[in-house]
């Protein structure tokens, strides 16, 4: 086994800056062109401004949206940001407004999240204390001090293993019964991509269904290792790229094909960069200016080795919260859980005044947004949130003393829909949304 001595000399071996630049330029770019369209298609709107109550995450609900004003600001502004990240401007400072205005904005609203946002918060929080902009970038234009060629390779294997830990466990998702024997959710999804030109008609084949839920499985699981090694590495990369374009073109994702293309940049080497600027005319040397090395504090390297470490652990905590992650989705947020289920629920509210005897019964389409809607009726924590602002409700109008119950029905995978919440539990008893799922009906 590795002692410290040789794992230090490993993470602190000299390496060209050259992948981890343009890492940060095709990341820079990318936020600031996904913030746009956030911008572009509305969603400002819809996720910040229209809603009126917010699901939040767990210990964050401190987290408030502010008024309509400041929420564009605070949006453009994160592009802003991204974009001063891609051309090396004020790296630092940018780096860290684009990871805390990122990351205020995904803790809004619970119902609108993506794996990728939460990929987009953990790499910007690492490019903080990444020296990414000490070459080929404004900074380093106007500060020749600061200019680097070379740099400790833990700053580059960071990022592979954030990438490598997404591919990982997004495979170990998979090792399911769904997804492996019954073939879905894609049999669902392909089925509906029939009108696609050419390989549409072989959509309509459970065959296909199989062929697409394994292929994933093992695709997410090797190829990480396939871009790490030199002689697998360039046709791996086409992989990635076929792979994750067929995968934009079939499913609505949004940006997380993207990320993942522009994101596995970072496994090519300076050596393999050099080959291929030789080939598009861009002389990769006259890029390169060197000043003095970089030293790498002591804490550096403890804290790397928890970040990974924490990495690897947090993704596995449903194994401990629950034994159908899928059905309760205890645990399910924040571990790579990518495109596993199909899930669809339908839920009313019943409401008793205890004084009275009085009923209410209360659709959720009344109070909330489509997607707050679709996303609450199938996940229990989101049903206890609701549940809570109906209470905030009614007392506003006088009704003090209620109780309320659910009735909820959830189909997952094509199942037909069955009974979810326990409906004889009144909703406001529960201390906590962990306790909701103890009355997941399984």
């Amino acid at each position: 086994m590795m002692g410290i001595k040789q794992v230090l000399a490993i993470f602190n071996k000299s390496t060209s800056i050259v992948p981890l630049v343009i890492y940060r330029i095709v990341f820079g770019i990318l936020m600031c062109f996904s913030q746009i369209r956030f911008l572009w298609k509305g969603w400002v709107e819809d996720c910040y401004i229209s809603p009126k109550m917010h699901f939040t995450y767990q210990y964050f609900d401190w987290i408030k949206p502010a008024d309509a004003t400041t929420m564009y600001i605070i949006v453009v502004a994160s592009a802003v940001f991204a974009f001063f990240i891609s051309i090396g401007l004020l790296y630092r400072v940018s780096a860290i407004l684009f990871f805390l205005s990122f990351t205020y904005l995904e803790l809004i609203e619970k119902s609108w999240y993506l794996n990728h946002y939460y990929f987009a918060s953990l790499v910007a929080f690492l490019l903080i204390w990444i020296p990414a902009h000490r070459n080929y970038s404004v900074d380093a234009l106007l500060q020749k001090k600061i200019r680097l060629s070379r740099v400790p390779s833990w700053t580059i294997d960071i990022l592979k293993i954030q990438i490598a830990v997404v591919y990982i466990f997004g495979g170990i998702a998979k090792l399911k019964s769904d997804w492996l024997l019954d073939g879905q959710p894609l049999k669902i999804w392909l089925k509906a991509r029939t009108d696609i030109p050419v390989l549409g008609p072989l959509f309509s084949y459970d065959t296909t269904a199989y062929f697409f839920s394994w292929s994933g499985m093992l695709y997410d699981l090797s190829i990480p290792f396939l871009l790490w090694n030199k002689q697998s590495r360039p046709w791996a990369y086409v992989l990635v790229v076929v792979f994750h374009v067929l995968t934009y073109i079939l499913f609505n994702i949004g940006m997380f094909p993207w990320l993942m293309i522009a994101g596995s940049l970072i496994f090519i080497t300076n050596s393999e960069w050099k080959t291929i600027s030789k080939k598009i005319g861009v002389p990769l040397k006259k890029w390169e200016t060197t000043t003095k090395g970089y030293v790498t504090h002591k804490m550096a390297i403890p804290l790397l080795l928890f970040f990974i470490t924490f990495q690897f652990l947090f993704p596995l905590r449903h194994y401990i919260l629950t034994d159908n992650v899928l059905w309760t989705e205890n645990g399910l947020r924040f571990a790579w859980h990518v495109m596993i289920m199909e899930k669809n629920g339908f839920t009313e509210f019943t409401i008793i005044d205890k004084d009275t005897n009085k009923k209410f019964t209360v659709y959720p389409s009344d109070h909330l947004t489509s997607i707050q809607e679709k996303q609450m009726s199938f996940q229990p924590d989101m049903i206890w949130q609701f549940a809570q602002y109906l209470k905030e409700e009614y007392h506003k109008k006088e009704y003090n003393n209620i109780s309320i119950f659910v009735t909820s029905k959830v189909s997952l995978n094509g199942r037909p829909s069955r009974l979810f919440i326990d409906p004889k539990i009144n909703l406001l008893g529960l201390k906590s949304m962990d306790d909701m799922y103890g009355y997941v009906i399984k």
